[in-house]
């Protein structure tokens, strides 16, 4: 999965815009999802610091733990 197909699939499942960064804006207290020069990076950021920080080889491979770890936080989710 891409980048693309990442924000399609958090925009179907309700998440909101502001609780992540796909596009290297440092907003805080995000979900973010960078390409490094070892790879792709996941991480939260809050308060200006990079928390769980993980490296994955692939977009793919990154774009799947992103979009586990935004699913699995319910303080994600648009109000219904």
């Amino acid at each position: 999965m891409s980048r693309d197909e990442l924000r399609r699939k958090l925009d179907a499942k309700g998440v909101h815009p502001n609780a992540y960064d796909l596009d290297e804006t440092q907003k805080d207290e995000v979900y973010c999802l960078e390409e490094s020069p070892t790879g792709w990076t996941v991480y939260y950021r809050e308060r200006g610091i990079r928390r769980d920080e993980r490296t994955f080889a692939s977009e793919q491979d990154a774009c799947d733990y992103f979009l586990d770890a935004v699913l699995r936080d319910p303080t994600t989710r648009l109000p219904r």
